[in-house]
């Protein structure tokens, strides 16, 4: 299937949800596997899957750990909870690319509908985890992007160069964006507005303006929750495809927005470092 028929399916199918939390009873199986199968009505088979993806859960007071072993020994009494979202078994992270990488970090490419990061149905399709199995070790994301969004994202590879990159990603790493907006956008020009009470900027330049929409290079000051979504739907030019902000701008293939370039000195040893996604919306 190609990336873009892949996204159209990814799109148009509607995903199967099922959440349990469950406690273990006396009489019922023991096993993980055995439990959930009986107590969600999915085949042993597909609930393992889903346990080896991560989105089986054992509750220990406050705690809470993936459930990833099958044949993980119960009780009476054990708290289990069980998500399942059927688009979390079909993500496709082979799109995933590492750019540049030290022993501390690295920048990866992450492709559209791939997550940053696990939820609690799972990490299987998740940036995170893909590059954990890779490695063989944990890593520490340093930025997220939203599941729509693909471009740059850096991964530290342990908790020293994660808090080396903190200190400097605020207001020392520049970050941009291109985007497809639905309308004519001229000129240049900011949004400065707040998104939940925070203050939020966000710089943009028109590049080519097309019959119904205009592409769009974009600089973001700073990094709040869906920022540039938020922001492009105010001013009345909504993100093509985009699925929660806008009216008027439905794209069968997908969000049209990419985190295209990074620039930042090097945490470590002051070198300038500039990074350039491998997959643009438009060449400049």
């Amino acid at each position: 299937m190609s990336f873009i028929s892949y996204k159209r399916a990814f799109v148009e199918s509607k995903p199967i949800l099922l959440r349990k939390k469950l406690t273990v009873a006396e009489g019922d199986p023991l096993v993980a596997c055995d439990f959930l199968s009986e107590k969600t009505g999915l085949s042993k088979a597909l609930v393992k899957k889903v346990m080896i993806n991560g989105g089986a859960w054992q509750i220990s007071g406050k705690r809470k750990n993936r459930l990833r072993k099958a044949k993980k020994d119960l009780k009476p009494g054990d708290k289990v909870e069980f998500y399942y979202d059927s688009h979390l078994q079909e993500i496709d992270t082979t799109e995933i690319k590492c750019l540049f990488e030290t022993r501390s970090y690295g920048v990866w490419f992450k492709p559209a509908n791939v997550l940053s990061q696990g939820t609690k149905f799972g990490d299987l399709g998740s940036i995170e985890r893909h590059v954990e199995k890779l490695r063989g070790n944990d890593v520490y994301l340093v930025n997220r992007l939203d599941k729509e969004t693909a471009g740059l994202i850096v991964l530290a590879y342990n908790p020293k160069a994660q808090r080396a990159f903190a200190t400097i990603w605020s207001k020392k790493v520049k970050k941009f964006y291109q985007a497809i907006v639905l309308g004519h956008l001229e000129g240049e020009g900011e949004i400065n507005q707040n998104i939940e009470g925070k203050k939020a900027v966000t710089k943009y330049k028109s590049s080519k303006v097309l019959k119904n929409t205009t592409k769009i290079e974009l600089e973001i000051i700073t990094g709040r929750k869906h920022q540039i979504r938020i922001h492009l739907n105010s001013i009345g030019h909504p993100v093509m495809g985009d699925p929660k902000y806008g009216e008027g701008n439905k794209n069968r293939e997908g969000l049209k927005l990419i985190a295209s370039k990074l620039e930042f000195s090097d945490p470590f040893d002051k070198s300038k470092k500039s990074f350039q996604s491998p997959k643009l919306l438009f060449e400049n």
